[in-house]
């Protein structure tokens, strides 16, 4: 590693401790350290975006961490600007700041596309569908092939974190641009737009950005339950909104929740939002996450083994990254190592990162579950009660159990009436089987299951 690279590492791990997680992924993660010189230390940046607003908000921060890391009171910071990430509308340039020329970006469709701001490697083929996205996929696909003539205007795709929002949203843009090229086309995240519309207002060149916005045919903006109580910047996408809707031109939003549950967003937003389409995106089910898992490894030509694959999607079945940071860890140890991975070895590779998401869930908690999921008096989980709807839920909270927590078959019996390891052991494979076969009633139900484990363990 470059003595570059592990400044710029402990710059950004010191740096997190004084953001939140969108604000450092947003501001501070693009940013690279690229020189030091004396006392300059000079950082690439996406864009002058970035420059005014690091300035503005995080300058001291910035300094005080550089200073504790190099040991020098006297530090200063210069601020390049990436010309493969940046294409402002705006041609000015601040003084002070140098600029790296671009080099034939204006010919053929480069540099269109990188004014879209969207990441290439989105894309509807990379995607993988489930019944937890199928309506969103669906009807993003139908969006992204209709650019200007869509019945879905707004539409806006609402989902827990790691679910595949920015995928969709994004693989809209880029079906739309290799299509058409020509199409205008503009993705921000909700901390982009707030600050220009900020910056613009304080410069006051508000109308120049408005029409700005107002020239594209698409616009995509990820995050917006940030817009809640930042009442200008909610006054001017009213605005824009409407004016955009009117034109005929597409607008794509993401967010954490569904409008209604965003409190201190206007209303006249939310009005606006159900003008078009809302649909959600829900965790993946058992089959999906096991697709994803498979399609994570192939992308970095990596070969998991069909136990291992089952494995993870059997105990993480909280959201996609969290799957590619499973299937990350694996493949970190076989190139590194240069060693087949066992399911043993992939367990005890991942045993910290599965503990992690389990470690408030337990024997009793999966039998609440469960009995309320079937409708049942707990205590019939744990009495001899044989009827068929009982001795069911029994067998599926034992597979639960088994395959959701580190405990032994011995002392789940226990927990089950005192019942022999054995007989645990039976009724997970019975389980087991059903899904091996992908039995569509027992999957559905597993899988509905796992969902509320997730959101209580969350």
């Amino acid at each position: 590693m470059s003595e570059l690279n592990k400044v710029e590492n402990q710059f950004k791990e010191k740096i997190k401790s004084f953001l939140n997680q969108n604000s450092f992924n947003t501001w501070i993660k693009p940013v690279k350290v690229v020189n030091i010189e004396g006392e300059v230390v000079s950082f690439q940046v996406p864009s002058k975006i970035h420059i005014d607003y690091i300035r503005g908000q995080y300058r001291s921060v910035f300094e005080k961490t550089l200073k504790d890391i190099l040991g020098n009171e006297n530090i200063s910071i210069k601020f390049l600007i990436d010309s493969d990430t940046d294409f402002s509308f705006e041609t000015k340039q601040e003084t002070g700041t140098v600029v790296k020329k671009a080099k034939d970006l204006h010919k053929g469709r480069v540099a269109p596309y990188k004014e879209t701001s969207l990441n290439p490697k989105y894309t509807f083929e990379n995607f993988v569908m489930g019944n937890g996205n199928e309506t969103a996929y669906v009807s993003s696909l139908q969006v992204a092939q209709n650019i200007r003539n869509t019945q879905y205007n707004p539409l806006l795709i609402f989902g827990g974190v790691g679910l595949g929002k920015t995928h969709l949203v994004s693989a809209i843009g880029n079906h739309a641009f290799n299509h058409d090229p020509g199409m205008k086309i503009l993705y921000m995240t909700s901390d982009i737009f707030v600050f220009q519309i900020i910056n613009h207002i304080k410069n006051k060149t508000i109308d120049e950005y408005k029409a700005y916005l107002r020239t594209k045919d698409l616009i995509i903006i990820d995050d917006i339950q940030f817009f809640a109580k930042k009442d200008k910047s909610m006054e001017e996408l009213f605005h824009i909104f409407n004016y955009i809707y009117n034109s005929g031109g597409q607008i794509v939003l993401t967010s954490d929740f569904h409008p209604n549950e965003i409190h201190e967003l206007d209303d006249r937003l939310k009005s606006r939002f159900k003008m078009g389409l809302i649909t959600d995106v829900r965790p993946p089910d058992l089959e999906t996450r096991a697709a994803i898992i498979r399609l994570k490894a192939e992308e970095i030509n990596f070969t998991l083994e069909d136990d291992i694959v089952m494995f993870i999607a059997n105990n993480i079945n909280t959201n996609v990254r969290d799957l590619e940071g499973a299937v990350k860890k694996l493949y970190f140890y076989y190139s590194h190592f240069n060693k087949e991975i066992s399911i043993n070895k992939a367990k005890e590779i991942l045993k910290e990162l599965i503990t992690s998401k389990k470690s408030s869930l337990n024997i009793d908690k999966i039998q609440d579950i469960v009995s309320e999921f079937f409708s049942i008096p707990k205590d019939l989980l744990i009495k001899k009660t044989r009827t068929k709807e009982v001795a069911e839920a029994r067998a599926v909270a034992m597979y639960l159990c088994t395959t959701q927590l580190k405990s032994t078959t011995t002392s789940i019996g226990v927990h089950f009436g005192n019942r022999e390891h054995s007989t645990v052991s039976h009724a997970a494979a019975k389980i087991q089987k059903k899904l091996s076969a992908k039995d569509p009633e027992t999957t559905k139900m597993i899988d509905e299951i796992l969902n509320v484990i997730n959101l209580s363990t969350c």
